[in-house]
């Protein structure tokens, strides 16, 4: 998730990643990056995870798991997560344009918040049909 744009204290970079792509091994380790990004030296990555449920032959695990378990798991790798979910666009344009607004917000109490510890934001879309 980190891209070359470390070291740029003001920069905020969101990086979306699907549901799929987020189960591989590289990304599975990347959950793990905010542990050595400081947002007041390296600048932020906010990652959006698009859970539509599908990888290339089945169902993918995070689409598996209850909503509960999916927001332990993410606060679990150090994250503050911030759902967005539905299925009609207009509404979620809306829905993620306010969770855009508020994760930005959660960076800059972070930036507040010097030498300590914080949990920056994630963002989710979760757009699945039924996913079995």
């Amino acid at each position: 998730m980190p891209s070359g744009r470390v070291r740029q204290s003001d920069l905020i970079v969101a990086c979306v990643v699907g549901d799929g792509e987020a189960e591989t091994g590289p990304l599975a380790t990347a959950w793990h990056s905010n542990k050595f990004l400081n947002p007041i030296t390296d600048g932020a990555v906010l990652p959006i995870l698009h859970l539509n449920g599908y990888k290339i032959n089945n169902p993918t695990v995070l689409a598996r798991i209850e909503h509960e378990e999916l927001e332990q798991f993410l606060r679990g790798c150090g994250w503050t997560p911030y759902f967005v979910e539905g299925d009609e666009p207009e509404k979620m344009h809306q829905l993620m344009a306010s969770t855009m607004e508020k994760t930005i917000e959660g960076f800059g109490k972070s930036k507040a918040m010097h030498g300590t510890r914080t949990t920056p934001p994630a963002a989710l879309a979760d757009d699945r049909s039924q996913v079995t």
